[in-house]
């Protein structure tokens, strides 16, 4: 195995942790993580981790609708996911699935917090948009660092995205959290088996739910995305059913329904990358610019997921 790590990052305490982890690999200085980190490797060819700092803002706006408030921002602290979803936008957003990790916590925290100071109204954070925050824990430290730290906050919300089960690293944190929930995205298994490569099965996930809202944990449903395929009626009917008799809805803290969405020039790489991949000939370019399931379909859906949970936010849709 080998690490590398920007010089700039070397005398960060994060730095010495991840490195500690894995006390044989090979450590290899670099002056910037883009030298590593645009070169195309072939996937899982060379195990190797990046280690650096982010030079610019953390955090950035979500788009319109995106969120349950108007105040929501994506935040970064690692990037690529060890998951291997077909659908992914990381699979043709960068040239390799290096993982990266931003070790200067504590100026990315700062960065949050002036956003939040900002703006007393309720806000929502997103952390998981770029990697598997919880599969990677071990290595990130990442709730030990944050989950804490949005503590601190009144009217703030951070969320946890996940198809991971690791949930032993939520429990040991020896406390449930006001301010951060945890997020887990499902699907039907037999699109999981599909599109769905190196994740927790269905039952897993479901496993791994039902244990953290026994202990009061806050957890939010994420139902995406919801892929337009040959008899997608059946097929999400059926999950539906299987949610309903395998999660207590009334316990949940939110969930969130989302249809397989591409802006155009997104659409057109990863059709470019994936030219036979099935659902992607199944979108269609709609009147708001996104490459998306027809409306038919997307109603379809949302209509599910409302009956399931009535307080079940729709992403980016009307």
């Amino acid at each position: 195995m080998i690490i590398y790590i920007e010089k700039d990052a070397l005398n960060y305490t994060q730095t010495n942790k991840i490195i500690s982890l894995f006390p044989e690999a090979t450590k290899i200085i670099i002056k910037n993580y883009k030298n590593i980190f645009d070169k195309n490797i072939p996937l899982h060819q060379e195990k190797c981790i990046v280690i650096a700092k982010i030079t610019w803002s953390a955090i950035w706006k979500t788009p319109d609708n995106y969120g349950h408030t108007p105040n929501t921002y994506f935040f970064k602290t690692s990037i690529n996911c060890v998951f291997d979803c077909s659908y992914c936008y990381l699979k043709w957003a960068f040239k390799n699935d290096m993982q990266v990790y931003f070790v200067n916590y504590d100026e990315i925290k700062k960065d949050i917090s002036e956003v939040i100071e900002k703006d007393k109204n309720p806000m929502r954070f997103y952390s998981s948009d770029y990697s598997d925050i919880l599969w990677s824990n071990k290595i990130s430290g990442f709730l030990q660092e944050f989950v804490p730290f949005f503590e601190k906050f009144d009217n703030v919300m951070m969320e946890v995205r996940t198809k991971s089960t690791c949930i032993q690293d939520i429990i040991d944190l020896w406390f449930v959290p006001k301010n951060t929930e945890f997020a887990f995205s499902l699907n039907p298994q037999i699109l999981i088996d599909k599109y769905e490569k190196w994740t927790p099965c269905l039952d897993d996930r479901i496993k791994a739910i039902n244990k953290l809202l026994e202990q009061w944990y806050k957890v939010w449903l994420r139902f995406l995305p919801l892929l337009p395929v040959k008899n997608y009626e059946q097929i999400y009917t059926e999950f539906v059913e299987y949610i309903k008799k395998n999660i207590d809805i009334k316990k949940l803290h939110s969930s969130f329904a989302a249809g397989l969405l591409y802006t155009k020039e997104d659409y057109n790489k990863i059709l470019k990358k994936y030219p036979r991949l099935d659902i992607l000939h199944k979108l269609k370019l709609e009147k708001d610019d996104f490459v998306r399931c027809d409306r038919e379909e997307r109603d379809f859906f949302y209509k599910i997921f409302k009956d399931l949970d009535k307080n079940c936010k729709i992403c980016m849709d009307e």
